[in-house]
């Protein structure tokens, strides 16, 4: 007997009267109540409202033929009360207990009240949802993605049919390519990649993580990100660097031995363009972590409870394939109704803010939050609290040191050689520059000399920074103030210190909308 199953029989020995499990997999929710009956000596039955009742009789036939005349949910109720000694399973019986069904709300709260030691009425779906009514009269199990031992006996089931050897242990990392999947998604994933390639062996990995990834995908709110950037491709930020290079160690096993926790994650805050998303998506190659992109704005849903359910399922697909990185882009946006306190969404922007803020300062699993962020002014105050994020960094506009690193980084990238270019003297000239702007700024210059039928060189780059008119300019009043509140409030990304900007945007004419979206003109 699993945990969860041991967790489920101590609460119908306890007389729990009512017991909701959270999942989609029926399978296994039916799996465990079997195991549960047996220690309990009770009989089992299933109720849907396609088949009626059905009883579990074990054995080759499993469960017996459903009773058609109790496929009312009134029906399976009466059964319950007439019968004693059983564990009564209602499936997707959640569209009967809405606010415009009274009566039978008023009937599970009678069910609650009585003192029959020996039934136990159990409801599964894949969703948390109950009436006011009964939140406390019902125990919520939530049943977790499937573990590695889980994703091993689904591995065994699969070897089966195909007639494939596994006296020894199975690929260690073929196993693990399948946590964040349901048993069902698994067995699917490795009777795919058998057929295939006719083995299931560490190969297959890739192909485990294809049919991961799909399933992932179609929640709408996640996407497994596969990394192609490196710390290489990040100039500068060297205090940043230094940094998750020492946290990434704390993941070791011999770490926790050493009495040291999981790191939790850190907040990116600073200037469009400086790297702060790059710098997301290298850490997943750092690390050899998987990358989970968590779009914000897909998690709100229209219907009441839908976005709070959204937030926890994506949490616990991120917990069940960690150790992994979970990157949430310009989280600044996603929290943005914070601010109405309630009275434009009804408080569901609070109900997500504090169901994530909770996993972020209860969490046990090795799940690390990259979290990016331009408007400051837009973030609610709970998240820059020291204790949610292990660190909150500034990420500022690039110094002359690093817009050399930068400036190199792309003409590599083309397949130009740094060392022909003058990169002291175009770094000096691009002052004020983030690195989005030097990368468009090497792009201009390849265009310019590919129109000229020319190689590229100095004079291409340097008139195309002349042309450029960088963010620091329009922005230079925003830049000064954010560099005022991060001096206290967030460690710097770099080493060297910032560059003092000229006011070069004086004269510059703003839009109305400029000063709604900045908070510091």
């Amino acid at each position: 007997m699993n945990r969860q199953e041991k967790e489920l029989n101590n609460l119908v020995k306890a007389n729990v009267k009512l017991i909701q499990i959270v999942s989609y997999e029926t399978l296994r929710v039916h799996g465990m109540l079997i195991h549960v009956s047996q220690e309990t000596e009770r009989d089992l039955y299933v109720w849907n409202r396609v088949e009626g009742i059905k009883k579990w009789v074990g054995g080759e036939k499993g469960f017996d033929e459903a009773d058609s005349s109790t496929e009312t949910p009134a029906s399976a109720l009466d059964f319950y009360n007439e019968h004693d000694n059983i564990i009564l399973l209602l499936e997707d019986f959640y569209p009967d207990l809405t606010d415009d069904k009274p009566r039978m709300i008023r009937t599970f709260r009678n069910i609650a009240m009585q003192n029959n030691n020996n039934k136990t009425l159990v409801f599964s779906q894949p969703f948390l949802e109950l009436p006011k009514e009964l939140e406390k009269d019902v125990h919520i199990f939530e049943l977790p993605y499937p573990d590695f031992d889980d994703l091993k006996a689904i591995f065994n089931k699969v070897c089966e049919p195909h007639n494939i050897s596994n006296s020894g242990e199975p690929d260690h990392e073929l196993i693990e390519a399948a946590l964040g999947l349901t048993i069902m998604e698994a067995e699917k994933a490795f009777s795919l990649a058998y057929i295939e390639n006719g083995q299931l062996t560490g190969a297959e990995v890739p192909l485990i993580i294809r049919e991961k990834e799909n399933v992932i995908k179609k929640s709408g709110y996640l996407e497994y990100y596969h990394p192609k950037e490196t710390m290489e491709d990040v100039g500068g930020l060297d205090n940043l660097k230094e940094w998750l290079r020492k946290r990434g160690r704390g993941f070791d096993k011999s770490a926790k031995e050493f009495g040291l926790t999981y790191p939790k994650g850190i907040l990116l805050l600073g200037i469009p363009g400086t790297g702060k998303s790059l710098t997301a998506k290298a850490v997943g190659n750092l690390w050899h972590f998987p990358l989970l992109r968590l779009d914000m704005g897909k998690i709100f849903g229209g219907i009441v409870g839908e976005s709070e359910n959204n937030i926890r399922q994506a949490l616990k697909i991120a917990e069940a394939i960690s150790p992994s990185i979970l990157w949430i882009d310009e989280i600044e946006k996603g929290m943005s109704g914070i601010s109405s306190s309630g009275s434009t969404d009804g408080g569901t922007t609070a109900r997500v803010l504090g169901t994530f803020l909770t996993w972020m300062q209860e969490k046990t699993k090795p799940v690390f939050v990259v979290a990016t962020a331009n408007n400051i002014s837009q973030l609610p105050p709970e998240l820059l609290r020291k204790g949610r994020v292990d660190e909150i960094f500034f990420v500022d506009l690039p110094t002359e040191k690093e817009r050399e690193e930068i400036l190199k980084i792309h003409l590599k990238r083309k397949g130009r050689h740094p060392e022909d270019f003058d990169i002291k003297s175009l770094a000096e000239q691009s002052k004020g520059f983030s690195g989005a702007e030097l990368e468009e700024v090497v792009k201009e210059a390849l265009f310019q000399a590919y129109d000229e039928e020319k190689v590229i060189e100095d004079s291409h780059i340097s008139t195309a920074i002349e042309k450029t008119y960088p963010l620091s300019h329009t922005m230079h009043e925003t830049i000064v103030k954010m560099r005022q509140w991060a001096k206290s409030r967030a460690v710097s990304a770099s080493k060297d210190e910032p560059e003092k900007l000229e006011d070069k945007g004086k004269d510059v004419p703003k839009l109305r909308q400029e000063s709604y979206n900045n908070p510091f003109i």
